[in-house]
C-alpha cells in the first residue's frame, strides 16, 4: 500500500507542476524562484541472505516530499520530508524525519532552454526524527539527528519539469527513548533516489 501511496504521490506532483509546463520560468535557477519534488525508493529482497528463518522477505519503503526556494542565484533552501518503512515478518520499523537542505545547482544552461540538459547539484542538510520498532512482543522508540550529503542530477524534460537521480548518504544516531534514555546508536546508510522536480518562478 505503501508504495501505491508513493506512485499517486508523484503522479499528483506531475499533474499539478504540468500547469506551468508550456512556460520557460524567467530566471532558471536565480534567486527568488522556487523548487517543488519528490522521489521515492522501493526494495524487496529474498532468498537465504535476505530472509528470515520463518522464509519472510525484507522490504524497504522510502517517500521522500520537499520544497524551496532559491535564497541565492544556484543555491537553493528546502525543507525534506522523510517516511521509510522496513519490514520482515513481525518486524516493523518507521522512521519518520524532516530538516533543511542546502543544494547547490550548478547552472550549465545559462539562459538558454533548460530542456535536454543535465542539472548537476550538490546537496548538504540536517534532518530531525523519530522511529520505532515494532515486534510481536516489544517496542523500541527513538529519537534520530542525521546529516545528509547528497549529489544529483536533474534531467530536465521541459523548461520546468525535471527527472531526478539523486545519490544520498546519511550519518548520525539513535538514540533510545523507551524503554531505557539516553542509549544512543551510530548509524550510516547510502540510498538511491528516483523522483520527479519542478522549477517554478
Amino acid at each position: 500500500m505503501k508504495s501505491g501511496t508513493s506512485f499517486l504521490f508523484l503522479i499528483l506532483l506531475v499533474g499539478t507542476a504540468s500547469a506551468w509546463a508550456g512556460e520557460a520560468p524567467e530566471g532558471f535557477l536565480k534567486q527568488g524562484s522556487h523548487l517543488v519534488g519528490g522521489s521515492f525508493t522501493f526494495s524487496s529482497a529474498g532468498d537465504t541472505y535476505f530472509e528470515n528463518s520463518d522464509g519472510d522477505r525484507t522490504q524497504e519503503w522510502i517517500v521522500r516530499p520537499a520544497g524551496g526556494y532559491f535564497a541565492l542565484d544556484n543555491l537553493a533552501i528546502d525543507l525534506h520530508l522523510e517516511g521509510r518503512w522496513f519490514t520482515q515478518g513481525e518486524l516493523l520499523n518507521s522512521h519518520y524525519s524532516m530538516g533543511p537542505v542546502l543544494q547547490y545547482y550548478f547552472d550549465v544552461v545559462g539562459e538558454d532552454e533548460p530542456k535536454g540538459h543535465a542539472i548537476p547539484y550538490l546537496g548538504l542538510g540536517y534532518l530531525w526524527g523519530l522511529a520505532r520498532e515494532d515486534r510481536s512482543d516489544s517496542e523500541l522508540k527513538f529519537k534520530s539527528g542525521m546529516w545528509s550529503l547528497s549529489g544529483g542530477v536533474s534531467w530536465m524534460l521541459s523548461s520546468v519539469m525535471a527527472m531526478d537521480f539523486e545519490i544520498n548518504y546519511q550519518t548520525g544516531e539513535f538514540t533510545e527513548k523507551t524503554p531505557v534514555d539516553g542509549v544512543s546508536r551510530d548509524a550510516n546508510r547510502i540510498s538511491l533516489f528516483l523522483g520527479v522536480k519542478a522549477f517554478l518562478p
